[in-house]
């Protein structure tokens, strides 16, 4: 028969498990929140500057939106691998997860950045449905792009992180970039304290170099780890395999986003602008 000790006891082994997973999950929970928090503020930034680069911020960030978003596998994916490590007592197995994962980001990073390098002016013209929006999203989509292989690193960052239920740093490092971008934005926006006057364009700056910091600060905490950060083909080839689901769902899930977009184009930049804004609220 079990007593009031044994009782007690498991009461408090629940307490600190609760405290554990309310831990864990507050730090993800700001992860999520912190990057649409920024969006909503840099779409806030450049529509002070009219409805035509509005609607050029939302053409483009779509389109950078796609070609990135699709490789969720590299945060979720890895997480799922990396947990199945850590708790198996192979830390430093978990972080080789995250070594290959950042590997793999890096390099499908660059293939995006060349590929959507080329065929940016016609996405843009299909997606924007006119010269004068097409070519505000093309001026902010070229720059942008430069941010895609940190965008998929930090994605693989946050993924082994997670794994190894550390969910602490992610938070600091995706906030340190995002708090910079956030200044950088509006300064290079609209020229402030004698920075050149970018208007659009600074948006794309600010956000890449906000990036930069976040996957520089991912990347040194691999380095820190001290594991080996040799390419392994077989594992990464192992989480692409993982990954074919989640492809397949982000694609269905995006399309819809895209018709959206592509719909409102038609209807002029001030109907662009306002899907942008009533996008960025409603994420």
């Amino acid at each position: 028969m079990a007593t009031s000790a044994d009782s007690a006891d498991g009461v408090d082994d629940l307490d600190a498990g609760g405290r554990r997973i309310f831990g864990l999950a507050v730090p993800a929970l700001g992860v999520l929140v912190a990057e649409p928090l920024y969006l909503l503020f840099d779409t806030a930034v450049v529509g002070r500057l009219g409805a035509l680069a509005l609607a050029g911020l939302a053409v483009g960030g779509l389109i950078l939106t796609q070609v990135s978003t699709q490789l969720t596998f590299l945060s979720y994916g890895t997480t799922a691998r990396a947990a199945r490590m850590h708790g198996a007592g192979d830390r430093a197995g978990a972080v080789r997860e995250g070594v290959q994962a950042t590997g793999l980001g890096l390099g499908i990073g660059v293939i995006i950045v060349i590929v959507v390098q080329l065929l940016a002016s016609p996405v843009t013209e299909l997606i924007a449905g006119g010269h004068d929006i097409a070519d505000e999203a093309l001026s902010w989509l070229r720059v942008a792009l430069f941010g895609a292989p940190l965008i998929l690193v930090g994605m693989a960052g946050n993924g082994w992180m997670r794994g190894v239920q550390d969910t602490i740093r992610p938070l600091r490092f995706v906030v340190a970039g995002l708090a910079v971008s956030a200044v950088l934005c509006p300064v290079l926006v609209y020229g402030w304290f004698g920075a050149p006057r970018l208007e659009l364009v600074g948006s794309a700056v600010a956000n890449v170099v906000g990036q930069s910091i976040a996957g520089v600060l991912f990347i040194s905490a691999l380095v820190r780890e001290q594991v080996e950060l040799r390419p392994r083909f077989a594992v990464m080839r192992a989480q692409l395999v993982l990954g074919r689901d989640l492809i397949a769902r982000s694609l269905a899930f995006q399309a819809c986003f895209v018709s959206a977009g592509a719909v409102a184009s038609r209807f002029g930049a001030a109907s662009v602008a306002a899907h942008q804004i009533v996008l960025q609220l409603w994420n």
